[in-house]
């Protein structure tokens, strides 16, 4: 390890160097110190690390987690780390549980909150679980029963409601407030079907959907008002999110012809409509980023739930789920064909042809040929999926320009690297590689590769002229 490395790097490595259960140890009393209170400068980091090395040795130790934790952990599958516009049910924003837990201990229930994060840090250090969990179960009760007339008062008092908003910082958190009260008012019926749910579901075609119509019904009888939560937790267990639509179009044995907006499914064309803005949330955020690689994934997975979307609304009554989608649809489209409407002339200014010059830069501009290329790839994500993002003309005009251009670029370029000589032919071999780097994401690789012979053969050419 090295005097200069930075300590992070340090940090990293020191724990990487301990055995996993002196790991476990210093993580287990790390957590023990912070449910006393005890703040450390960047005590989180360090926790972050231990836990990251502690799953990635395969040695992963029960969480010793807080009162907070323990309170929101019903929470966990119905939480979004990302905010776009509008709420849905179903959704809540996780920066939203400081707030509202901030808010529960300082102005709700601030003499019982008390009580009960010294009750629970008793359990736990006692090393007592169960006793743990039947405390915060018992504080979420009287908590719900709070909340539920918080939330009352301040739908009949526009002044109460604004005092609230106030207490918890933000309206969207409001929204958020009443989706928690929700789940925790039945999350034990939540519960017993996340437990009969398979953990993860590859498929859902491989599953028989009258069954899962009947582990849906079953145990949601009783409590109808948990059925949308009920969905998103089968959401969130599919590796193909679009299949959640099965459930919406397949007709049910009793009610063959039953109109979509009326099953009581229906809240499955919200939700992933709802993920559909999501994906289009992290398209902005990744160009914005630069991050590439992950914009074009969510592209793809766009491109599917629009697809599978279309077909569904198609047949439904209800317009809003067609508005809201070719909303999405023409706003996704409109910001991706502001990053690659420009790619030709891109292109272009990096492999113009220019005159012989002994003086010429020693080669093309490494980072600026890389962010073409980098967007030549975009290019080629919205040409693969244009169709459900409305492209079609804009990535079939722009394929044109684009093989036409570097149709023409090449064999100029490669008779320049014949030609130069010195520094000028450097900077000729710089245009061609670059060539060939934006012709294999256009043409395809084996395009590429030809033109690379040809390069090959034309320098050997020049050596031997040069030799002679």
């Amino acid at each position: 390890m090295t005097s200069g490395s930075l300590p992070v790097d340090r940090l990293r490595t020191y724990l990487g160097e301990l055995t996993p259960s002196a790991r476990a140890m210093l993580l287990r009393e790390i957590e023990r110190g912070a449910l006393f209170g005890e703040r450390i400068a960047g005590l989180d980091l360090v926790l972050a690390e231990l836990r990251s090395q502690q799953r990635g040795s395969g040695h992963v130790a029960d969480r010793l987690d807080g009162p907070d934790r323990r309170f929101f952990s019903p929470l966990e599958p119905f939480l979004v780390d990302e905010e776009i516009p509008g709420k849905l049910p179903g959704r809540v924003a996780r920066s939203s549980l400081p707030r509202i837990w901030n808010w529960l201990c300082g102005e709700l229930l601030p003499a019982e909150s008390e009580a009960h994060c010294r009750d629970v840090v008793a359990a736990l250090v006692g090393e007592d679980p169960a006793a743990a969990d039947r405390i915060t179960r018992e504080f979420q009760d009287r908590a719900v029963a709070a909340i539920d007339l918080a939330l009352r008062a301040a739908a009949n008092d526009p002044q109460a409601r604004q005092q609230l908003i106030a207490h918890l910082g933000r309206e969207r958190v409001l929204d958020d407030l009443a989706d928690i009260a929700a789940v925790l008012r039945v999350r034990e019926t939540l519960a017993r079907l996340a437990v009969r749910l398979p953990v993860a579901i590859k498929n859902l075609t491989d599953l028989d959907l009258s069954e899962l119509r009947s582990l849906l019904d079953q145990p949601l009888h009783r409590r109808p008002e948990a059925l949308p939560y009920a969905l998103v937790l089968l959401f969130t267990r599919l590796a193909i999110p679009v299949q959640l639509l099965r459930l919406v179009t397949a007709p049910a044995d009793t009610h063959p012809t039953e109109p979509i907006a009326s099953s009581p499914y229906a809240f499955a064309i919200d939700l992933v409509i709802d993920e559909l803005a999501r994906a289009a949330n992290r398209i902005e955020s990744g160009l914005r980023g630069r991050r590439i690689p992950d914009v074009c994934a969510e592209i793809k997975k766009f491109h599917d739930l629009a697809r599978g979307l279309n077909s569904v609304v198609d047949g439904a009554a209800d317009t809003r789920w067609r508005r809201r989608l070719e909303q999405l649809r023409a706003e996704t489209a409109a910001m991706l064909r502001s990053e690659i409407d420009g790619l030709p002339g891109r292109v272009l200014r990096l492999l113009q042809p220019r005159p012989m010059n002994a003086h010429a830069p020693a080669g093309l501009d490494s980072g600026e040929v890389a962010e073409v290329e980098a967007t030549l790839d975009l290019f080629s994500a919205c040409r693969i999926h244009a169709g459900e993002i409305a492209l079609h003309e804009a990535t079939a005009r722009l394929a044109c320009e684009l093989e036409g251009d570097l149709d023409k670029a090449a064999p100029i370029l490669l008779e320049g690297v014949r030609r130069a000589n010195g520094q000028d032919h450097s900077f000729r071999l710089s245009q061609f590689d670059a060539a060939l780097r934006f012709s294999g994401k256009i043409f395809g690789q084996r395009y590429a590769e030809l033109l690379a012979n040809a390069a090959e053969a034309a320098i050997h050419g020049v050596e031997r002229a040069a030799r002679a």
